[in-house]
């Protein structure tokens, strides 16, 4: 895993459990142990899903970087299937809280993706790798310290030609 992808997990992940611990403790004062049961086991599920997504694309980028959209997609609908499959199997049940396992998980989906948009705004992300550049398109240090054209301080361009800003 690259450093830049460490950081957004790491910025999307920390948040996402802190607020998970919030509902966990929210839903077992208001539930119950259902209530700590379900949103348990809701907030692992968003942890572990998202979690999923960024190493697997991660993994993608390094090692085929043409291939990253087709596989976030395949991970979006492995999530949606999964999800709602889980969510057809928990439907009836009676070992947690089925209200709290659910607004849990859709609220540390809205935290997740809010930190993690804030984590890829703040972290600056080259869309072009700098030391991809071949050797004949980097910039050649000058051999004398002094150029060999003299650059002008202010060009005619620059400067008006009239008090009123127009030519």
């Amino acid at each position: 895993m690259q450093a830049i992808d460490a950081r957004l997990l790491r910025g999307a992940a920390v948040p996402t459990a802190v607020a998970g611990a919030i509902a966990v403790v929210l839903c077992s004062v208001l539930v119950g142990l259902k209530g700590f049961t379900g949103a348990l086991i809701g907030s692992v599920i968003v942890l572990a899903f998202f979690s999923a997504t960024i190493v697997v694309l991660s993994r993608v980028a390094q090692k085929q970087p043409q291939m990253l959209l087709g596989y976030a997609m395949l991970t979006y609908l492995g999530k949606i299937l999964l999800l709602a499959v889980l969510m057809i199997i928990f439907k009836h049940t009676t070992i947690f809280h089925f209200r709290s396992f659910g607004f849990t998980m859709l609220g540390l989906t809205l935290v997740w993706l809010a930190a993690e948009t804030r984590a890829v705004l703040k972290t600056k992300i080259f869309y072009a790798d700098p030391d991809a550049i071949p050797d004949a398109l980097k910039p050649v240090a000058a051999k004398s310290p002094v150029s060999a054209t003299p650059t002008p301080e202010s060009t005619a361009e620059s400067e008006p030609t009239s008090a009123r800003g127009g030519r």
